[in-house]
């Protein structure tokens, strides 16, 4: 995002007040690179040497348009608020989310995309199935067809293999208990991920979460008021905790560890007191590490 923003300050104003209506156009966007960057490819294999070994070019069957907000304005509290403080403000925009996750669901399939056929006129039109409304489809109440005189017909027929199909997972984060004050309860929000983004992250995790709060309705029913429970879906996920595994551990250091574990190997559990000992006193003399 900071260097859309820095390329084209409009467009990125438009995709953050937006993200909804212009993050699938980014994705077609981005399908029509692939298929340049495949005709290139594949124009240069004919051209080249048969002999010659090289890896095949793969098509990726659902390309999206991934926004990173680090380094940029989004990263602020203003637009990156706490979970516990997300309200109906904050609908509709390119969100930033910061927590843990506390729940991590299976990973599930979920239908995309309908392709219907007019009756009529024979006209073909896809239709989305709304997350909002249990990925519930809703038919046209006429023809969407562009003619110049509309056939006005309400009946539909859907065309046989083709209903797309998602991979889908949902999770939970909560905000950061150390963040909160003294007493306060800790908020969570559902989080929907899908495509290449599931199985990414575990519970446990420290998360980065950029997408778009939502509110999942219950069906229609006579006379019952509809209940709107907040979910936010994402965009994309960067754990921070991936850095704890980069640290570099001097060769010495591992040395040592290695030798106090030899020397308490037939004793395990008096090996681990021994260690937390230690960090129990360097606690008390104050050192922070």
């Amino acid at each position: 995002f900071a260097e859309l923003l820095d390329f084209d300050p409009g467009l990125a104003k438009i995709l953050y007040n937006d993200p909804k209506g212009f993050l699938p156009a980014f994705d077609i966007a981005a399908q029509g690179a692939q298929s340049e960057v495949l005709r290139i490819l594949r124009k240069g294999e004919a051209l080249g040497n048969p002999d010659e070994l090289r890896p095949a070019a793969v098509q990726k069957g659902f390309v999206h348009v991934r926004v990173n907000v680090c380094g940029s304005p989004l990263e602020f509290p203003e637009s990156s608020p706490s979970i516990g403080k997300v309200r109906v403000k904050h609908r509709g925009i390119l969100l930033t989310l910061k927590g843990t996750v506390i729940r991590s669901g299976g990973v599930k399939m979920i239908e995309g995309e309908r392709e219907y056929q007019c009756r009529k006129c024979n006209h073909r039109f896809p239709c989305y199935p709304e997350l909002e409304a249990g990925n519930r489809i809703t038919l046209p109440a006429s023809c969407p067809s562009m003619r110049s005189k509309g056939c006005q017909s309400a009946s539909f027929q859907l065309i046989g293999d083709s209903i797309t199909c998602h991979d889908y997972q949902e999770i939970k984060i909560q905000e950061s208990v150390q963040l909160l004050d003294v007493g306060s309860i800790p908020r969570s929000m559902p989080v929907i991920l899908m495509d290449d983004l599931v199985d990414l992250v575990k519970a446990g995790d420290d998360v980065i979460v950029t997408g778009i709060l939502s509110a999942k309705w219950s069906s229609d029913v006579k006379d019952v008021r509809c209940n709107l429970d907040p979910m936010f879906i994402a965009n994309y996920v960067r754990r921070t905790n991936e850095l704890k595994s980069g640290i570099d551990i001097p060769e010495e250091i591992i040395k040592d560890f290695e030798l106090f574990w030899a020397e308490n190997r037939a004793t395990p559990l008096e090996g681990r007191n021994k260690i937390l000992k230690g960090i129990c006193l360097l606690r008390f003399l104050g050192y922070s590490r």
